[in-house]
């Protein structure tokens, strides 16, 4: 008689290419739907009675109590500020921010203020919103001005 080798069958692994393919499409839906964060520092805005919520396209000017600056959450000196605005002027006009939004610390410097506003004011920016919070508000507010 003839004797056959026995086939002994590989243990087979389940096929994962669709599992791979769902995993990839979740993957890109979460990063196409997730919120993105503005970047920026916590700032300690003063108070105002008559604050009220601004929204639509701004430039964000943030000056910390130690008198540095940020832009947009980039950190910046005054030249830098200087030159970005310059920039921005310099776009056509649906492109150009509708406001610049100046968060200044309660403790911030009142000569870089001054500075600030009238370097603004120089590159043709009128609109010059001043970030407050209204009473009862928490301290630390990072995004949406008042």
């Amino acid at each position: 008689m003839i004797s056959f080798k026995r086939c002994t069958p590989k243990p087979s692994s389940p096929d994962i290419t669709s599992l791979l393919d769902v995993v990839f499409i979740l993957l890109l839906f979460f990063v196409v739907s997730s919120v993105f964060t503005a970047r920026g520092m916590d700032m300690e805005l003063p108070d105002a009675e008559t604050a009220h919520p601004v929204s639509g396209k701004s430039m964000e000017i943030q000056l910390a109590a130690d008198g540095s600056l940020s832009c947009d959450g980039n950190p910046a000196t005054l030249r830098d500020l200087s030159f970005i605005l310059e920039r921005t002027a310099g776009l056509p006009p649906a492109s150009q921010p509708g406001r610049i939004l100046l968060k200044a610390q309660p403790e911030a410097h009142v000569d870089v203020f001054v500075r600030v506003v009238d370097m603004v004011r120089k590159h043709g920016f009128s609109n010059v919103v001043i970030a407050t919070r209204t009473s009862g508000q928490p301290a630390n507010i990072d995004g949406d001005a008042q």
